[in-house]
């Protein structure tokens, strides 16, 4: 065979695949159809919904006795707290109750002002005495820091519980405590989810 022949032959090569790359009928490379089996649609991926665990509450915030009362408006108890009765009725819904600050002591003064959001929120007190529980007395006051204004009172003869429901919120506030036989006492203050 010759040198010409070769070159032909390429070249006739060439033109074949050319021509067979242009007029090459569509789906030329789709997997043949089989009759009688109906075609199957590739599913579609959806993606995996996110889980976001629900956002951790914060811990319960401290409030402290302070000594610089001069500057607050009222720094003395009134003598009668039975004005603003006995516990409130408790909340139906205990299950999402959030407790988010409390005061914690065994003896009486004047706390820090704190700051409270929530316009619905409760002061939960639960006071302990062991030694003369009957001579166990708590008194206590939460007061409006602005206007000087009591807002709530305690006054509970005897270890136990008592709950003061509030109805305002987005001011700052302080409370003052009195206690006589008395071991340990708990404020804690109190909402629920909806208030926050």
């Amino acid at each position: 065979m010759d040198k010409g022949d070769v070159f032909s032959i390429i070249a006739a090569l060439i033109v074949v695949v050319a021509i067979a790359g242009v007029f090459r009928p569509p789906g030329a490379d789709a997997v043949p159809e089989i009759p009688g089996v109906p075609e199957s649609p590739i599913p579609e991926i959806t993606p995996m919904p996110t889980v976001t665990a629900p956002p951790a509450l914060p811990e319960p915030a401290r409030i402290s006795y302070t000594t610089g009362i001069w500057s607050y408006p009222l720094v003395r108890l009134p003598d009668n707290l039975t004005l603003y009765g006995g516990s409130d009725p408790s909340w139906k819904e205990t299950a999402g109750i959030i407790p988010f600050a409390y005061l914690e002591e065994g003896r009486g003064g004047i706390t820090e002002t704190f700051h409270v959001p929530p316009v619905v929120w409760r002061l939960n007190c639960t006071v302990s005495s062991t030694v003369r529980p009957e001579a166990a007395h708590f008194r206590m006051a939460l007061v409006e820091l602005e206007s000087g204004t009591i807002v709530e009172g305690a006054d509970l003869h005897y270890p136990g519980n008592i709950i003061k429901n509030v109805e305002r919120g987005g001011k700052d506030f302080y409370l003052i405590v009195s206690v006589d036989e008395v071991d340990s006492y708990r404020i804690t203050l109190e909402t629920l989810p909806q208030y926050l």
